[in-house]
């Protein structure tokens, strides 16, 4: 291949459910390649596979790949897809037959009308006799008479790719550095199914002639794969891309990736309250590193440090505790405006999920409340999930559990006295009424407060633990002087009241 042609990668999912880490990875890489040589990022969607093929699930990785900010040069989806449509591998099969026929017709490839349970039946043979199973080429022997008479009976048959004999198969990978094969340990493989649609091998590499794809950024998965694909390329005359394999993505108990390690679809970090900024971040890391100390990057800078000789052939390991510490890193980073409008907008999308039947009246100030309250969460929070998690109580009307009912029961504390002296010292702070009085603010309720702790000789935090278990059902909230100040008076008197009159039951 030559050195000066423009980059051009893809990413080439198959529609077979949600966009997920080790897809998002391999597209970020991708785009990120694109980014960093000033090349095109290309989306071609592999949906042959009729078996697996979900179509709902086009749509899903699209708006995923979007979310992240990964938009593509060509593709579907675009207004202009680009002068290599389709972008669907199932509008191509006129393509794959083309090509096909043409191998054929130059002797590369042949028609097989071996029926799968013939082929099976060979299976079960060689297995028996403990040897590996390798298509014998009857099919490559038949005649011309015995082809056309196969065809005239309607017999249904594949195409076959006639893997040349004694070569030796060389390619560099980017990752795993040289590769060689010979083509005795590859079977004659079939190119072309019976229904006429493609195998994997044969149609991404005619798709990534044909695209001029440049660089080919992939799973490791897909390293067996690559010495039939180049002889494909060969055989068609085709400019061979390079390679680049990333390595496997694991648990953290070295284990195959699943949804016990943390690891689901972007769709569900986006519900969880996962950040853009921090998924690509980390995505970043699981197989490439800049050096071993930096772990937080812009994506300015991920372009411009990015370097494919920088992946690792190593195994990556999917930690889910460190995506969530540098999920928290990029909220404590936000500015409190912007965080209050994704704490907003996360709040109402809840409230119009839940349909809760118990708000209180201060859910009518949503807007001006979280803007109030963010301040008092964004270091607590990790997630947007968990930011509504301490948000929720300011606006849905609590439920005392039972723990909460019981919690000092066998405690040294008299929670009832306390609370009593409370609500009379939070009932004396006034709401602005005049410059004269003291103003219900975090200020005054730390200062009144305090004197009751003071009056009772009685640590601080215990006296906190009774006023958070009564107007929190917790012993833990937020910063306790800012929430009763944005709690109000009468919402936080109400729940003093309230939770006295169930203890005192």
């Amino acid at each position: 291949m030559k050195n000066n042609r423009e980059v051009r990668v893809r990413f080439a999912p198959s529609p077979t459910g949600y966009l997920h880490i080790g897809s998002a990875r391999t597209a970020f890489f991708n785009w990120l390649y694109a980014k960093k040589t000033g090349g095109k990022f290309i989306l071609r969607i592999e949906d042959t596979d009729i078996a697996r093929h979900q179509e709902d699930a086009i749509n899903q990785i699209l708006e995923s790949l979007k979310w992240l900010g990964l938009e593509w040069d060509e593709g579907p989806g675009l207004e202009t897809e680009g002068k290599f449509g389709p972008y669907r591998q199932s509008q191509r099969a006129d393509i794959y037959k083309e090509f096909a026929q043409k191998l054929v017709h130059d002797k590369k490839a042949y028609l097989c009308f071996c029926s799968p349970e013939e082929l099976e039946k060979e299976r079960k043979i060689k297995l028996e006799e403990g040897k590996p199973f390798k298509y014998d080429r009857k099919c490559l022997k038949l005649s011309p008479d015995e082809i056309r008479y196969s065809l005239r009976e309607g017999k249904s048959y594949a195409i076959r790719f006639l893997v040349p004999e004694n070569e030796k198969i060389e390619f560099k990978d980017t990752v795993y550095g040289d590769i060689k094969v010979s083509s005795e340990s590859i079977d004659d493989f079939i190119i072309l199914r019976s229904n006429g649609l493609p195998t994997y091998n044969f149609s991404a590499t005619i798709d990534d002639a044909l695209m001029e794809i440049t660089h080919i950024i992939r799973g490791e998965d897909h390293l067996s794969n690559t010495p039939k694909q180049i002889l494909i390329y060969k055989a068609l005359g085709f400019n061979i891309p390079f390679f680049t394999h990333l390595p496997m993505i694991l648990g953290q108990d070295g284990q195959k990736l699943s949804k016990r390690h943390g690891s689901i679809s972007i769709e569900k970090y986006i519900e969880e309250g996962f950040l853009r900024e921090a998924i690509l971040n980390y995505l970043a890391l699981l197989g490439w590193a800049y050096d071993e100390k930096t772990t937080i990057f812009s994506i300015d800078e991920m372009i411009e440090k990015f370097e494919l000789d920088s992946i690792n052939k190593k195994p990556a390991k999917f930690d889910y505790d460190k995506l969530l510490w540098i999920n928290g890193y990029y909220i404590r980073n936000l500015s409190d405006e912007n965080l209050a409008e994704l704490l907003k907008d996360k709040m109402k999308k809840y409230l119009e999920s839940q349909k809760p039947s118990n708000l209180e009246e201060s859910a009518r100030e949503l807007d001006q409340k979280i803007i109030k309250i963010t301040p008092l969460v964004k270091e607590r929070i990790k997630t947007l999930n968990e930011g509504i998690g301490l948000i929720n109580p300011f606006f849905v009307k609590i439920s005392y559990s039972n723990e909460s009912i019981n919690y000092f029961k066998n405690k040294n504390i008299d929670a009832p006295d306390i609370l009593k002296r409370v609500y009379k010292a939070l009932d004396e702070l006034e709401e602005q009424k005049g410059e004269r009085t003291e103003k219900f603010c975090a200020e005054n309720i730390e200062k009144r407060l305090r004197q009751i702790s003071e009056e009772l000789n009685l640590n601080f935090r215990k006296v906190a633990e009774v006023i958070r278990i009564a107007i929190w059902n917790s012993p833990v909230s937020p910063p306790l002087f800012g929430t009763i100040e944005i709690l109000g008076k009468k919402l936080t008197l109400k729940r003093i009241e309230d939770y006295l009159r169930i203890i005192s039951q």
